[in-house]
């Protein structure tokens, strides 16, 4: 590894990770890099406006240079592109179908999907949509919503059973979201389709945004406590890992993968 490249990413993120600002003296103690050095590093970040300095010149914060370079990246997103390798690793790795949803209205709709060696049968195919307060894909991205969005979906929607065990009640569906904020996965237990258990975990973007969900759906004769706990780990660190490719940041601003 080069070490000037690698002093510059560690002035960057440690700058980033400062909303204060830190001074030449506080940055130089942290990263134990000599003021001499450190001195010619932070130059030339500023003179690219990778680095800004404010308060008289003593405090240095990110540049816009910064959003120059995000901005670019972020154009050149594609959550189906970043994603299918994820799922694609998931249905490798414990054989269950997996998909990424995202929110359009009131529905869900599967943008992208892959299946395992074994499906039952034709569930849902990609540009399928279905109601959020039955599927677990929607409801991890409900629960991330505003509460005023929230609210405003729970007294708007119409609540219909599509089976049996499809959760009608808003306020049964109110305490499944907190539950989800506090950490829990989204669960569908046959409420979208006969036999199918579904669990799903919340994909955020750049601004801690919930941007999408990754969801997996299980038949019910396939779900123990074993898959579920299996599957809930891979389904976590899947949807981490692709809400890092978004932007999103989890070392601040507390953890909402719970």
């Amino acid at each position: 590894m080069v070490k000037s490249a690698d002093r510059v990413f560690q002035i960057l993120e440690t700058i980033g990770l400062d909303r204060e600002g830190i001074t030449h003296g506080e940055l130089s103690a942290k990263l134990q890099i000599p003021k001499s050095s450190l001195t010619s590093l932070l130059a030339n970040l500023v003179a690219r406006d990778y680095l800004s300095v404010e308060s008289g010149g003593r405090r240095y914060r990110l540049g816009p240079g910064i959003l120059v370079l995000a901005g670019r990246y972020l154009h050149g997103l594609d959550l189906v592109q970043l994603g299918h390798p994820i799922i694609r690793k998931i249905t490798s790795t414990i054989d269950e179908s997996a998909e990424i949803a995202v929110k359009r209205g009131d529905e869900i709709m599967i943008i992208c999907k892959e299946d395992c060696s074994r499906p039952l049968a034709r569930i849902i195919q990609i540009g399928d949509r279905a109601p959020i307060y039955a599927t677990a894909a929607g409801k991890v991205i409900l629960a991330h919503l505003s509460e005023e969005e929230i609210e405003r979906y729970l007294s708007s929607v119409k609540f219909a059973p599509i089976t049996r065990s499809t959760v009608t009640d808003p306020e049964v569906l109110r305490r499944e979201l907190d539950a989800i904020r506090a950490g829990a996965l989204g669960l569908s237990y046959e409420e979208l389709n006969e036999g199918i258990t579904a669990m799903a975990s919340p994909v955020f973007d750049l601004h801690r945004r919930v941007a999408a969900s990754i969801v997996l759906p299980i038949p019910t004769v396939r779900f123990s406590l074993e898959k579920e706990k299996k599957a809930g780990e891979i389904l976590r660190r899947s949807a981490m890992d692709l809400s890092r490719q978004l932007g999103f940041d989890d070392r601040g601003g507390g953890d909402r993968f719970g």
